[in-house]
């Protein structure tokens, strides 16, 4: 496990920790909106420069970012630490948190609803980035609709 993935791995677990105790509760709560959440902050970060000019941002929802109280500190800190040479490196850690919440919540359909729009969102930048797509031609819509993630849900 690389260090950035490390460092990955301890956010999640600040937050998991304090999501445990349930006077840190929100609305429509799920486990995997730690995962979701922290690859929303990633690719703020990231700041992808080949990103749909309407995608440039992930928002975080305002009650979890309210429930998160001082713990957002540590967690920002902690993904303050990540360093990457590229994009393409950038896409490829994001790729790799998402691949570990999919595996995570594999069982959970509901859990998996947001993580499974990043991805889609995700994969296709990565098409971008390696010349697979033209962003002028992305239909995050179609593309929903066609994708094998979001079959069945």
């Amino acid at each position: 496990m690389t260090e950035n993935e490390k460092l990955i791995e301890k956010a999640c677990s600040v937050w998991h920790t304090w999501f445990d105790d349930d006077a840190h509760d929100y609305s429509e709560k799920e486990p995997s909106d730690i995962e979701y959440f922290i690859g929303c902050m990633l690719y703020n970060q990231f700041a992808f420069e080949k990103a749909i000019s309407t995608m440039k941002t992930m928002d975080i929802g305002m009650d979890f970012l309210v429930a998160c109280e001082e713990s957002y500190d540590d967690v920002h800190t902690l993904l303050g630490q990540i360093e990457v040479s590229d994009d393409l490196e950038a896409l490829d850690l994001l790729q790799g948190h998402i691949n570990k919440a999919i595996a995570l919540y594999s069982g959970d359909r509901m859990a998996l609803y947001l993580i499974n729009r990043m991805a889609g969102h995700i994969n296709t930048l990565e098409k971008i980035y390696r010349g697979k797509v033209d962003r002028r031609d992305v239909d995050f819509e179609k593309l929903a609709k066609k994708s094998e993630i979001y079959k069945g849900i």
